[in-house]
């Protein structure tokens, strides 16, 4: 039984990775008709609404974990949409995969956890593959500078969800994380962006179901079973999801040394996952 739901756990990972790695193209595309904040606000607006009617009213106990998780996944949903602006979607799923080093540290610095030694020097791998694919293009500093801010929120979101999934209801859970970054966005909104919603609402729709809700969701399923540095190195794979829609889609192309890392990231994964 336990194998049974570990196993789900890491389908949902994998799921939620792909839903991830599927959003750099999209959020790169809306930036060229709206601002960073806009796109952030409208995915977690849809969001709120939705877990709200799944989980109803939260526990006044949910209030203060939901908020700190929201507040970091602002971080790295603004910081991540704000380095598209200037640096491609493929190198942004990249840099962002940088969470895969860092989470292990901060989980063991937050939740006092003991870390396998595989996971630090498999994550340290999987890290060095990222590098080999973001050789692509490193001309991209402030893109890449605000992606790296991501990539650090989003390690502490990962090691928060670690520290409450198992103590709350996840669809209440995610409403408070959800209005938190909703509200955090309307004082940077302007009224020109919401001209174009009718517009746009097509890709929006999809960034806050798919992505905000779905994803999301199965990313908290999967770490109720599974720790935060090997949930980092799985969802890592939207690094991988990210480069390869945007061979398929934006035609761009990949060398030796890219497909190496590809690899490294890949056999990564599979060694940490491997019990």
């Amino acid at each position: 039984m336990v194998k049974n739901k570990r196993l789900k756990a890491y389908l949902a990972l994998f799921i939620s990775s792909l839903f991830f790695g599927s959003t750099f193209l999209i959020v790169k595309n809306l930036l060229q008709s709206v601002e960073p904040v806009f796109i952030v606000f409208t995915r977690y607006f849809i969001a709120a609404i939705l877990f709200f009617i799944i989980g109803g009213i939260p526990n006044k106990m949910i209030l203060k974990p939901g908020i700190l998780m929201g507040l970091f996944l602002w971080l790295g949903y603004i910081t991540q949409t704000q380095g598209l602006l200037t640096t491609s979607s493929i190198n942004s799923g990249i840099v962002t995969g940088f969470y895969i080093v860092l989470t292990p540290f901060i989980s063991r610095f937050l939740n006092k956890n003991k870390i396998p030694k595989k996971n630090y020097f498999f994550s340290f791998i999987g890290f060095i593959g990222i590098l080999l694919i973001s050789i692509n293009d490193l001309s991209q500093i402030t893109g890449n500078f605000f992606t790296l801010l991501c990539a650090f929120s989003y390690a502490v979101h990962i090691v928060l969800v670690e520290k409450y999934v198992n103590k709350f209801e996840i669809s209440q859970l995610m409403f408070i994380q959800s209005l938190t970054g909703a509200l955090l966005c309307i004082p940077f909104l302007t009224k020109n962006n919401f001209y174009l919603l009718s517009e746009l609402i097509f890709p929006i729709i999809f960034l806050g179901l798919v992505v905000n809700v779905a994803a999301f969701y199965l990313q908290l399923y999967g770490q109720k079973f599974i720790s935060a540095s090997t949930s980092a190195l799985i969802l890592s794979l939207e690094a991988i999801f990210a480069l390869l829609i945007g061979i398929l889609v934006a035609k761009e192309i990949l060398g030796f040394l890219n497909w190496i890392g590809v690899s490294m990231v890949l056999f990564s994964i599979f060694i940490v996952i491997k019990e």
